[in-house]
């Protein structure tokens, strides 16, 4: 993947926050990273040139809800 862990969290944490408003909103959708269409449509939104893999997506996650507490 060309872009660093850092910026990928930057995009994590912009994709996340979208994706909860359009659950709220009534779309249907998840955001767990045990899903691959989850890790596709992350991948699509931080214009990854690969779809990212549940490894480093889960280490988003984690770090995420560490922040988020």
């Amino acid at each position: 993947m060309d872009k660093g862990l850092n910026s990928l969290y930057d995009d994590y944490i912009a994709w996340r926050k979208v994706s909860q408003e359009m659950i709220i909103d009534g779309y249907k959708g998840s955001t767990d990273c045990g899903e691959a269409i989850v890790r596709e449509d992350f991948s699509k939104y931080a214009e990854l040139k690969e779809v990212i893999n549940f490894d480093t997506m889960k280490q988003l996650e984690e770090q995420y809800r560490e922040d988020e507490y």
